[in-house]
């Protein structure tokens, strides 16, 4: 995209702020300008990259935006509004995206810059008032892929308020990317990339799991930790008289004088794991923690979840009747977790005919484990096996044979973020630069045809009367 951003240095030779295909654009003479356009650009990919970051991170997990919207109704005691929420999510990260991506590009010279300027006018007094009140610790710009308290968000955001404030004034002394007559392109294909995040989410899961609970994460060693102490050696030496211990690493000359004079061993602290939220991963049957029960399970072990029973999807909960029987029959422990109260644990069994009793875990930790309502995670082991959603779960017919038999479930599934980002990287960028150079050779064809017309006008010889 850097290459792209060259273009945008030079500038029409009529008019400086014209976008059309028909310009003939020649570079900036004034060095002056020449710097002025150079920091316009570097100001651009700043702040688009980070309106493009925030917008992107919501929408490949927009119920994730939904749960942080419906925490700050529930804040403000505005919950009246929640129906909305999930709209709400996906407009305000589309949006974000799709302004991201015109700075980034620098489409529509004057409107993008009047948009940032209305957007960060009204998002900056909101966040110090977050700030200030802070009714949720953070504040969810980013999602779940960088966490950020709402000073920081509100520092943030002073910045980009001045840079926007900068564009303003000085957004037009560098061309765009593209010309006019593409820019509705742009915006076109970012829109239709945006809601493809949000349809994989909604059908599939996130394509990028920013949670703690991510696939092949072992539950049971963030919930024991490990016993094993690492031992690491200390070695004594001494010279003059004089003691001192070194690591292995920073071991003495022995040619300066130091001699060897024993080795210690030190047992080290067993290193902590890095997700806090895996400490909320706790399974209540009444007052009683099971989790540990839960976790040191040997083998496979299934556990439906549902956050809110009185909200959950139950067109297919056949399948979760056909799962419980096929675990019952082959021995597999079967459990079931909701954040729902007794009641209405009692009226969803009436209305569903499930046969299972319901265990107890925290709403919010729930929510973060997977983002649907309801759904199976599949340990083995104590290790994340699968997350579905119900609709993914495999048929009666496969319910017929051991688990190590049924494909779906005999292999882990595959978490590869590395691969995921690249795809997502290239499928976005590639049409985008298809357009650019098809754009370029258009433009190239366009005026070699003009100057080759304007050169056999020139030797065309005149007609006389």
């Amino acid at each position: 995209m850097l290459s792209l951003g060259l273009s945008v240095l030079s500038m029409p030779n009529d008019d400086p702020y014209n976008e059309h295909v028909g310009d003939v654009s020649t570079p900036i003479t004034n060095p002056r300008n020449k710097w002025l356009s150079v920091l316009v650009v570097l100001v651009r990919i700043l702040v688009g990259a980070t309106f493009i970051l925030s917008g992107v991170v919501k929408l490949i997990d927009p119920v994730g935006t939904m749960y942080k919207i419906e925490d700050y109704l529930l804040a403000f005691n505005l919950t009246v509004f929640s129906s909305w929420s999930y709209v709400v999510a996906v407009l305000l990260s589309l949006a974000e995206f799709i302004i991201g991506v015109n700075t980034f590009l620098g489409s529509y010279l004057r409107t993008t810059p009047i948009l940032l300027l209305i957007f960060m006018a009204i998002m900056t007094p909101i966040t110090l008032f977050l700030a200030i009140v802070n009714p949720i610790p953070d504040c969810g710009c980013f999602g779940d892929a960088v966490t950020l308290t709402n000073w920081q968000t509100f520092a943030k955001n002073v910045v980009l308020l001045t840079l926007v404030i900068f564009l303003i004034q000085y957004n037009r002394r560098a061309c765009s990317v593209f010309h006019r007559e593409i820019h509705a392109l742009i915006v076109i294909w970012t829109t239709i990339f945006g809601l493809g995040l949000v349809y994989v989410a909604a059908k599939y899961s996130p394509i990028l799991d920013f949670r703690p609970f991510k696939i092949g994460t072992n539950l049971a060693t963030a919930y024991f930790g490990n016993d094993d102490n690492v031992v690491e050696y200390d070695f004594v030496y001494e010279k003059e008289g004089r003691r001192e211990v070194f690591a292995i690493d920073s071991l003495p000359d022995e040619t300066d004088g130091w001699h060897f004079v024993e080795r210690q061993e030190r047992a080290t602290a067993p290193k902590q794991d890095e997700n806090d939220l895996l400490d909320h991963f706790i399974v209540y049957d009444g007052n009683e923690d099971v989790t540990e029960e839960l976790l040191s399970h040997d083998g496979y072990l299934f556990i439906f979840f549902s956050d809110d029973l009185t909200q959950a999807n139950n067109d297919e909960i056949n399948k979760v009747h056909e799962l419980y029987d096929y675990t019952r029959e082959y021995g597999y422990p079967f459990y079931a977790v909701t954040a729902s109260t007794p009641t209405e644990i009692e009226s969803w069994l009436d209305n569903t005919g499930a046969e299972f009793s319901f265990l107890f875990m925290d709403r919010t930790t729930i929510r973060t484990i997977q983002r649907a309502n309801p759904f199976l995670l599949v340990l083995k082991d104590g290790e994340i096996y699968h997350k579905h959603y119900i609709s993914r779960m495999p048929n009666e017919m496969l319910h017929t044979v051991p688990i190590e038999e049924i494909p779906m479930y005999a292999q882990q599934e595959y978490y590869r973020p590395d691969y995921r980002i690249v795809f997502l990287v290239t499928l976005f960028v590639f049409p985008i630069l298809l357009l650019y150079f098809t754009e370029r050779i258009a433009l190239f064809a366009l005026r070699s045809f003009r100057s080759w017309r304007e050169k056999r006008k020139k030797t065309k010889p005149e007609i006389k009367n």
